[in-house]
């Protein structure tokens, strides 16, 4: 036990505590408290969270002791209205079999299944570009993740309807940002950003059921992915419709939301490092033998597996995971009580100069040494039980289109400023990302 009856709390100011600093820039807030020491605690308005940054008190939450926490309630009011009955949203045996019912789409098998689709979809979508087209390169690689993802998980070519997807995400992240008039107000108060939200979840629902319709419709169905699937276990009585609905609707926003983020995160590293661009086009040119990468040349494509790891790392695709314990628990050294708020967050770990050699440099070969680090220094899509279960498809995902981009065009690419985020739930750049499109001379 720690001779302290309670961990380090950094200084805020009367009131607001410690959420004015977090609204105005969460990831430099963070940074800040972590200096702090590896367990603070924080004192937001009206309630206290605490800050867990070291790998290994990480690790503890996640896996050693993660019967003793659950998913805390800012991430089940967050998604409410959007995925209450989604298994991000869920806990205990609910979860579990959620969970169980989705798990047969994100195999090693499934997830391999789905790779040279993946490819053809992002040849297809980049041979759409004009040589000297100015193209705002968030929104593009907005639109390109939702076609992989609906033409992969569902099975669907919804080209031209992916504005219902992307609506929907641009409006849940006007909803969580941090710095939102009318934040501290009631959901049910009918502001701009509460009434725009409603429409645009509305229409995305719609847009479900009606899919969900058709597959039912279907004399058969033979197609072996996630709706097909969760179609399946509702059949069989394991899942309910509204069960089936808000988890496709999980996997429509969050799938294409994260690599979106990556894949235009990616591009602006890649401008500022020609020599990394230019190692990926040599890897390219003696790994790829067709006009895009097949399933088979993964594994082969090491290096452009390494600059999506250290993208992921630079920039994780969220601000934090959010638990909460179910009982007192100790960590750290301290005695904390049933039902103290955590956040985690991926950035200062991923950047804490302890586990990595100069963090804040954008390194793709650091990958390719075997390190000795704490497993939870690098953990951008969450883990334990509860991690995401799109882990291994948004990497693969992500190498394989990647890749498939690099074969067919450059990217000149101009910013407007430096790179900042939307203080939201996602590390979504609110910076102005653009490219000029030229044809690859590869």
């Amino acid at each position: 036990m720690s001779e302290a009856e309670d961990p380090p709390s950094p200084k805020g100011i009367p009131l607001l505590g410690n959420g004015l600093s977090f609204s105005k820039d969460p990831v430099g807030a963070m940074e800040s408290w972590a200096d702090h020491g590896d367990l603070v605690h924080l004192h937001f308005m009206g309630e206290s969270m605490y800050l867990v940054t070291h790998p290994e008190l990480i690790k503890q939450i996640l896996v050693e002791k993660q019967h003793k926490f659950t998913i805390g309630p800012e991430q089940q009011d967050t998604f409410e209205g959007v995925e209450d009955n989604a298994m991000t949203t869920a806990t205990g045996e609910r979860w579990k079999r959620l969970r169980r019912a989705a798990h047969p789409a994100f195999t090693r098998e499934s997830i391999t299944n789905y790779g040279d689709r993946m490819a053809a979809v992002t040849a297809r979508f980049v041979d759409e570009w004009d040589d000297g087209e100015e193209v705002a390169l968030h929104p593009e690689m907005h639109r390109l993740t939702v076609q992989i993802l609906a033409e992969t998980l569902l099975n669907e070519d919804i080209r031209g309807q992916e504005d219902v997807v992307i609506d929907a995400a641009d409006a849940f992240i006007a909803r969580t940002n941090f710095r939102r008039p009318g934040q501290l107000l009631p959901d049910w108060i009918p502001t701009p950003t509460e009434r725009r939200f409603r429409r645009a979840i509305q229409r995305l629902d719609t847009f479900v059921d009606d899919l969900i319709a058709e597959r039912q419709a279907a004399e058969t169905d033979v197609s072996e992915d996630v709706c097909a699937m969760l179609l399946g276990a509702y059949k069989d009585g394991e899942l309910s419709l509204a069960e089936v609905r808000h988890n496709l609707v999980a996997f429509l926003m969050a799938g294409h939301e994260s690599p979106s983020g990556a894949l235009t995160r990616v591009w602006y590293l890649l401008d500022d490092h020609p020599d990394v661009y230019e190692s990926l086009c040599e890897e390219y040119n003696r790994v790829v033998t067709g006009d895009r990468p097949t399933i088979e040349e993964y594994t082969d494509l090491e290096y452009t597996q390494h600059v999506v790891a250290e993208t992921l790392r630079l920039y994780p695709p969220t601000t934090g995971i959010n638990r909460q314990a179910t009982g007192p628990v100790m960590l750290d050294g301290y005695e904390l009580p049933a039902g103290a708020q955590f956040l985690i967050p991926q950035w200062v770990p991923h950047r804490d100069e302890r586990f990595w050699e100069d963090p804040e440099t954008f390194d793709p070969d650091r990958w390719a040494a075997n390190v000795d680090r704490p497993e939870y220094a690098y953990f951008p899509f969450s883990g334990g039980p509860r991690g995401c279960i799109g882990n291994d498809f948004a990497r693969q995902e992500l190498t394989l289109a990647l890749a498939t981009m690099v074969g067919r065009v450059d990217l000149d690419v101009t910013t407007d400023g430096p790179l900042t985020f939307i203080p939201s739930i996602q590390l979504r750049p609110a910076t102005k990302i653009t490219a000029v499109v030229r044809q690859s001379t590869q």
